[in-house]
C-alpha cells in the first residue's frame, strides 16, 4: 500500500488497488455499521450532504490515504492529538478513536448544528471525539496543540488559504503533520482550477518551508497516464457521484455563476500531500 497512498494524484491502477486493500474493507465495514446504527441522529445533515460518505468518488481514495498516515505515526507509539479541520460530521474520525488507542481526536467546523449532534453520537459510540464550533480562519485552539492536523475536501471551498493555512501552521506542533486533500477542477468550471491548485500548492509549501515539489508533481500527474477523475469514477459507479437529480439542472447552476456551460459530470480530480512543521 505504500506504492497506493503516496502523495500527488491518483492513478486509476492504484485507487482500483486501494478498494481491494484490507485497509478499505475494515473502513467499509465500520463505516456501514457507523451508519446504520447513527442514521436517526444524522438524518438532517445528510439531506444537507450526502448519505454515505465513505461511497463517494474521491473519500474513497481520501480516507485509507490519511488513515494509512495517521498509522504510521501512531505505530511509532507516541501519544497523538489529532484535529480533524472542517470535519463536518461523519464515521472518519470515530473510526481512528476506535483504530489508535493512542489518539486524542478533536474536531471542529462551523455549523452550529453539530455540537449537539456530536454530543449524540459521543454517547451512543461510548468514544471521545471532542467537537468545537470553530472558523479554521481564527480557530480557538492554543498554539502547538496538535501532533497530526487533517483536513479532507474542506479547503477548496474556502476562500483565504493564507489565514487557514498560517493557522494550521500555528496549532501544530514543532514536527507536527499536515495532511490536506482537496478536489481539482481540470476544466476550471468548479472550485478550485488547476492554477489555484498551484497557487495553494505554493502557499503550502512556503509555508511549512517544504522542497516537495508539489506543484511540479500537479502538472506532471496531470500530464502522465490513467489520471483517476470523476469521469474514470462514473464509468465504475455512477453512484460515487454526488450530483444527484438532472444534470441540467447542475448545469444550469453553473452558467449562473460563471456564465459557461461546463461538460457533464464535472471533470475533478484529488490531490493529497502531507507536510511537517519545522522544529524551528
Amino acid at each position: 500500500m505504500k506504492e497506493a497512498l503516496a502523495d500527488g494524484i491518483p492513478t486509476t491502477r492504484l485507487y482500483r488497488d486501494v478498494l481491494d486493500s484490507e485497509i478499505f474493507r475494515n473502513m467499509e465495514v465500520f463505516s456501514d455499521d457507523f451508519l446504520s446504527d447513527s442514521r436517526l441522529f444524522l438524518q438532517g445533515y445528510m439531506k444537507k450532504w450526502v448519505s454515505d460518505p465513505l461511497h463517494q468518488w474521491s473519500r474513497q481514495w481520501e480516507y485509507p490515504y490519511v488513515y494509512e498516515k495517521l498509522r504510521k505515526l501512531a505505530d511509532a507509539g507516541k501519544k497523538l492529538d489529532v484535529l480533524d479541520a472542517g470535519a463536518g460530521v461523519g464515521f472518519f474520525p470515530y473510526y481512528i478513536d476506535k483504530q489508535f488507542a493512542s489518539a486524542n481526536i478533536h474536531c471542529c467546523d462551523y455549523e452550529p448544528l453539530l455540537p449537539a449532534i456530536y454530543e449524540q453520537l459521543n454517547a451512543r459510540h461510548r468514544t471521545h471525539v471532542e467537537f468545537l464550533n470553530n472558523d479554521l480562519k481564527a480557530l480557538s485552539y492554543e498554539r502547538e496543540s496538535f501532533d497530526v492536523v487533517y483536513c479532507i475536501s474542506v479547503l477548496e471551498h474556502t476562500d483565504n488559504y493564507p489565514l487557514i493555512i498560517n493557522e494550521f501552521y500555528r496549532v501544530l506542533k514543532p514536527g507536527g503533520t499536515l495532511l490536506v486533500t482537496f478536489d481539482v477542477s481540470l476544466d476550471g468550471m468548479r472550485d478550485i482550477g488547476i492554477d489555484q491548485a498551484a497557487v495553494l500548492l505554493g502557499l503550502l509549501e512556503t509555508r511549512f518551508g517544504s522542497d516537495g515539489g508539489y506543484v511540479e508533481m500537479l502538472n506532471a500527474r496531470l500530464s502522465g497516464f490513467d489520471v483517476f477523475t470523476t469521469l474514470t469514477a462514473q464509468t465504475m459507479n455512477p453512484g460515487l457521484l454526488p450530483w444527484k437529480g438532472p444534470s441540467f439542472l447542475h448545469r444550469l447552476k453553473s452558467f449562473a455563476k460563471s456564465g459557461k456551460i461546463g461538460a457533464w459530470p464535472p471533470p475533478l480530480t484529488v490531490f493529497c500531500l502531507g507536510l511537517t512543521k519545522p522544529f524551528t
